[in-house]
């Protein structure tokens, strides 16, 4: 299925063709259930019997709807014919969910006493923990009348750091 970002949703369809002269009743089901739905996927139809005629094709759905970051993963999707003693692997569903985890490693930035007219600038990092890189771009009308953020825009690599300079200016 591929990999999606967090809060992306993906559905695929394979379709299950009968190529046999004899029709064939069958259910569809995920070999590990509670892996499966860990992994934020279902499946329709789900543990229903299915008759396909001779030539008939009949359309399995698997959705991908990831709620928070999963590693890449791999779930096998198994078919239990009637008349054969065990069920087997029809495919394999692939992927993984990357985010975003930015977090400011200080709660709060004390400047203590500054003169007014002057200026005081101390570090503050910024850390992504997430999958990808991740943009970020602050607010400067928000606070700019007393205080600057350098760089005010950029990015965080994954797994990395940026320092960031934040000045306190009073008037």
């Amino acid at each position: 299925m591929g990999i999606i970002s967090v809060g992306g949703n993906s559905t695929r369809v394979v379709p299950i063709i009968n190529r046999s002269s004899k029709s064939v009743k069958f259910r569809v089901s995920p070999a590990n259930l509670e892996a499966f739905e860990k992994a934020f996927l279902s499946i329709s139809p789900e543990e229903k019997e299915i008759t396909l005629k001779p030539k008939e094709s009949f359309p399995i759905e698997v959705k991908f709807r990831p709620k928070a970051r999963l590693p890449n993963f791999q779930q096998d999707i198994m078919i239990a014919i009637d008349g054969l003693d065990e069920p087997k692997k029809l495919f394999s569903v692939n992927g993984a969910a990357h985010g975003i985890e930015l977090k400011i490693m200080d709660e709060v930035l004390s400047f203590g006493q500054v003169v007014k007219d002057s200026r005081l600038t101390k570090t503050l990092q910024m850390s992504n923990f997430g999958d990808v890189k991740a943009n970020f771009e602050w607010d400067t009308t928000k606070f700019s009348q007393n205080f600057t953020i350098s760089p005010a825009k950029g990015y965080v690599n994954p797994n990395s750091n940026k320092d960031l300079e934040v000045t306190f200016h009073p008037k």
